[in-house]
């Protein structure tokens, strides 16, 4: 039986019950422990289509959350499997891809908890090739510690983790071992954390080459003891010119009689190696830099830097040409969603707005950047529907959680209007009465996002009808276009949800994946909303995805969704 081909209300569901429950089973196809796996890696949950971006920095109480359910779904899975599906992300070098941690926890739990000795072995046997950075490897410990506590074990790792760990350090290059110690992560040079790692590993007495144990001594012995050059560096005594160039960076702690300029000169070291106390306040030593940095790090550093250079003209202009240049700009393929939420950092401090006005702001370059970014990064090279709820009411209020100072209606110009610009093939509408019917949203490519959001205000929409499943019975009938992707984006997807359930609105994008495009995709936005807005089947693939406001990883996601990468 299929779907009516008009948009069912409330009372025809009801009616239809006993039919939907029919098509369900017929239409769509069962999601598996691996792809629940897999959905965890990339949105941090197991059961539902849904990323809620304001707590994805709260990591511990995941942990907690889904520790219960990752035991059960590792116990379900071969260590092989797990192994695959954990390298398609880990080793993803891919724009789309995930940050790292939930994939590290998946490993953490199955290391730790499998009963099944030969798949441990197994997936230990991996370890090296799916932790490929000291990054990772100390967020994989940290993880593996929270579960040692959660299981109430006295020893701080794992027995079978600890010789993952050993392991990871044998496989190492010299090379890179140094270069791990080399660079400044986040300004607390990792030292502390290797040591304390090493320590619990008991290296000393794990039979390393002795150029590798003395690096990894180095990596674990505080600045004050390298700069007597201790005897066991000795096997490394070929770098030690540059073992004690960086020692001496990280010690300088004068800068107005700093010696680091010279220092960084002729050991040709990088923006990564210097300690953020001289990079706050050296001129020279910035300038020297600013050439070699890549335009992440450009991003990274510009809070920072721009106060650096506020009091000379020149130095600031030729700073914001770095940064505007169109072919470093489109190279670095950087969303404009990207740009607007750097344009908020310096309106926070530990979340709360700043009481100082920037200097920044008069004018403010990273505005100008964001404008000028619609269009030079790469397309999602698909058939885009994308609809709108352009309700008066919520346009000039904000966002909730970590992105309250973004306003609802910038949020969606850096969305919808960042792919109508870059995509090719993009059809933008909006609701536009209580009818629930559609109009085409008069863009143009030669607008300009100000424009775009002139446009969007301009529609003067008072009250809507939104009804998510309306978009589907609409393609439906358009015999003239076929879509890739829906992408929705709305206040909160709560309205015009039959039953609280997505059971219709997966059966109508199973209707128009049989009759007009089998991997058609639905993306929700919510972006008032911190929470769920429906319930939704798991044990089926309803290719569906709903992300609750916004955050760095919204456009990976989407980019991801629509790539297969995960349902």
């Amino acid at each position: 039986m299929e779907l009516p081909s008009k948009c069912a209300n409330l009372s025809e569901v009801a009616m239809h019950k006993k039919q939907l429950e029919t098509m369900c089973t017929e239409k769509l196809i069962s999601i598996s422990a691996i792809e629940k796996v897999q959905r965890f890696c990339y949105i941090g949950n197991l059961e539902k289509p849904v990323y809620i971006s304001n707590t994805f920095y709260c990591f511990d109480l995941s942990v907690e959350q889904h520790f219960e359910r990752l035991r059960q779904i590792c116990g379900e899975l071969s260590g092989t499997d797990l192994v695959e599906c954990l390298k398609g992300v880990l080793r993803d070098q891919d724009e789309n891809g995930p940050r790292h941690d939930e994939a590290l926890l998946v490993l953490a739990v199955f290391l730790s908890t499998s009963s099944d000795e030969e798949q441990r072995k197994l997936v230990r046997s991996h370890f090296t090739t799916l932790v490929v950075t000291d990054k990772d490897l100390l967020i994989f410990t940290k993880l593996a510690k929270r579960l040692q506590k959660l299981l109430k074990r006295k020893t701080p790792v794992s027995r079978t983790t600890r010789k993952a760990i050993v392991e990871w350090y044998k496989k190492q290059s010299l090379q890179y071992l140094l270069h791990m110690w080399s660079i400044n992560e986040g300004g607390g040079f990792n030292w502390s954390a290797h040591r304390e790692l090493l320590h619990c590993c008991h290296y000393r007495d794990c039979g390393f080459e002795p150029d590798i144990e003395a690096a990894l001594r180095l990596l674990s012995t505080p600045m004050k003891e390298l700069a007597k050059w201790p005897i066991y560096l000795n096997p490394v005594q070929q770098c030690k010119e540059t073992i004690m160039g960086i020692v001496n960076l990280r010690l300088d702690q004068s800068p107005n009689k700093s010696k680091a300029l010279p220092i960084v000169e002729k050991l040709n070291l990088s923006y990564e190696h210097i300690p953020g106390h001289l990079l706050r306040t050296n001129h020279e030593l910035a300038t020297f830099l600013l050439p070699k940095m890549t335009y992440d790090q450009l991003l990274h550093s510009w809070p920072v830097f721009s106060t650096l250079y506020q009091c000379d003209r020149t130095k600031y202009r030729e700073y914001v040409e770095s940064f505007l240049n169109e072919q470093k700009l489109q190279a670095a393929n950087i969303n404009p969603l990207r740009f607007l939420l750097e344009e908020k950092r310096l309106g926070r401090v530990k979340g709360k707005p700043t009481t100082k006005t920037p200097v920044m702001n008069k004018p403010n370059f990273m505005s100008i950047l964001y404008k000028k970014s619609f269009g030079l990064n790469k397309p999602l090279g698909l058939r885009l529907n994308i609809t709108l709820n352009l309700e008066q009411l919520y346009l000039k209020k904000s966002l909730s959680g970590r992105c309250r100072s973004i306003k609802y209606i910038d949020a969606i110009m850096a969305l919808a209007f960042g792919y109508f610009k870059s995509d090719s093939d993009v059809h933008v509408q909006f609701w536009h009465n209580k009818s629930g019917q559609f109009k085409a949203l008069p863009w143009t490519q030669k607008m300009s996002v100000d424009e775009a959001k002139v446009c969007c205000e301009n529609q003067m929409v008072v009250k809507v009808r939104q009804t998510l499943g309306d978009i589907l019975c609409a393609a439906l009938g358009d015999t003239e276009n076929t879509y890739d992707v829906f992408l929705a984006i709305v206040p909160c997807a709560t309205r015009g949800n039959p039953r609280n359930s997505s059971e219709s609105l997966s059966l109508q994008l199973a209707e128009y994946r049989e009759k007009r495009n089998a991997n058609a995709k639905f993306i929700i936005l919510s972006l008032r909303q911190c929470q769920a807005s429906m319930v939704y089947s798991t044990i089926c693939k309803e290719n569906i995805l709903e992300l609750c406001s916004i955050n760095e990883q919204t456009t990976r996601l989407i980019g991801a969704f629509t790539r297969d990468k995960f349902n």
